[in-house]
């Protein structure tokens, strides 16, 4: 999956720990999501410019993204402190 989404080499893949491909897999997706945040921006305005004041939309009516949780926590502590000891970062 690194290979695909981040364009790694085989080597490279292999000489980077676990935790720092993981990183940039996780700053990926994030970026690609704040280009969909964007894109139901603009997809919301467009609509409520054209429709008036009777049919306004909220960005988050048209896309629904991981982060519009607010609270949402993606781990437990205990699920965090697990990974951590799995992947020995001190």
């Amino acid at each position: 999956m690194a290979f695909v989404e981040l364009g790694m080499s085989e080597k490279e893949f292999y000489a980077t720990p676990p935790r720092h491909t993981f990183m940039k897999q996780m700053h990926g997706r994030r970026k690609i999501e704040r280009m969909w945040e964007q894109t139901r921006f603009l997809g919301a305005m467009q609509h409520n410019t054209a429709m008036g004041k009777k049919r306004n939309i909220r960005p988050q009516q048209l896309i629904k993204l991981s982060f519009d949780q607010r609270g949402q926590i993606e781990w437990t502590k205990e699920e965090a402190e697990d990974l951590i000891k799995k992947w020995g970062v001190n």
